[in-house]
């Protein structure tokens, strides 16, 4: 923990805490205890100061700060260390530039902002500051590269868990091969896994989701097509509960992923919840576009497309979308 953490830490609420007794504590001088309180403040901490009694804590920002997530983690891996960024191109820039440090595994990055965050077949992806969540976790699974596709489809059932547990609400929620969250039909939250392997083990991922909250995206090109919670429940959400719930359902997810058990868990529970299975599906792959009926998901994570012809496909990747002669759920 951090020095501004540990004097935010002895900040409170309903009470004042002198300057005094927090320099005696911490070890340090009262004029240090001042300039971070003043940081804590730039960083949108109300804090009111007097003279006679102290510092007193009266409202904490809706910002994805380590020291506002780290005390509410209930993790094994996930949150090991948190990286926060006010603004950054990609957060998964950011992790492949920290696993060349020695990133431990379940190190975390998250930006308030982010402008050159990418999605899958290189779409762009941005975060507008304090609308949405950002973030990339660093990996390091004992799985075979072929098992990689499940940690998405894992990743979208920590999303789809941590949306249910924060709104009490699951009707609408889907989620569709290979990375994406719907809600009412619309994307609400896109997941990107980005690997280096070799033949036989996967030497780190970078697990990375961008996850629209209190966006608005009256106006734009994507208001057809992309929505976030606030549109679908009429009011905002505190981003710094969601990504604790994320992050603690992530845990849960990953550390059963890499049991033989817990995969046939991830495939059971994503199809009970898959908006494709069953509907007239176009995939465009690299060796192009495959029409036919989504039969699921097999023990890999590669979608199962069955041809008019009787033909069955097994992809491991591609950009699958409902027939147009399909209503979308």
């Amino acid at each position: 923990m951090n020095v501004e953490s540990r004097v935010l830490k002895e900040l409170k609420p309903d009470c004042y805490s002198s300057g005094q007794a927090i320099s005696k504590k911490l070890k340090m001088s009262r004029s240090a205890v001042w300039k971070h309180i003043v940081k804590l403040r730039e960083r949108g901490y109300v804090i009111d100061a007097s003279p006679r009694h102290g510092y007193r804590l009266l409202s904490r920002p809706d910002k994805l700060l380590p020291a506002e997530i780290k005390p509410l983690l209930q993790t094994g891996v996930i949150g090991a260390s948190i990286i926060h960024f006010d603004k950054v191109g990609s957060t998964a820039d950011e992790a492949r530039r920290l696993i060349e440090e020695g990133a431990a595994e379940g190190t975390v990055v998250v930006a308030e902002e982010q402008t050159k965050g990418r999605g899958r077949l290189g779409r762009s992806w941005k975060a507008p500051a304090g609308q949405a969540i950002a973030l990339s976790v660093v990996l390091y699974p004992k799985m075979a590269p072929t098992q990689v596709p499940l940690l998405s489809l894992a990743t979208g059932l920590a999303v789809r868990s941590a949306v249910e547990e924060v709104t009490r609400e699951s009707a609408g929620l889907a989620l569709k091969w290979p990375n994406d969250v719907y809600l009412n039909g619309k994307k609400l939250c896109g997941v990107l896994v980005e690997m280096a392997a070799e033949l036989d083990r996967v030497k780190w991922v970078v697990d990375s989701f961008g996850f629209n909250v209190n966006n608005s995206f009256t106006g734009t090109d994507l208001a057809d097509k992309a929505t976030s919670l606030a549109i679908e429940f009429g009011r905002e959400f505190s981003r710094r509960e969601l990504l604790v719930a994320l992050l603690n359902r992530l845990d849960d997810m990953y550390a059963g992923i890499q049991t033989s058990s817990g995969l046939k868990a991830i495939r059971r529970n994503f199809e009970k919840v898959d908006m494709l299975k069953g509907r007239k599906v176009v995939v465009v792959t690299p060796q192009g576009k495959i029409r036919g009926t989504a039969l699921g998901i097999d023990d890999e994570g590669r979608l199962l497309v069955r041809e008019p012809r009787g033909k069955l496909n097994a992809l491991f990747s591609g950009e699958a979308t409902i027939s147009r002669a399909e209503p979308i759920l």
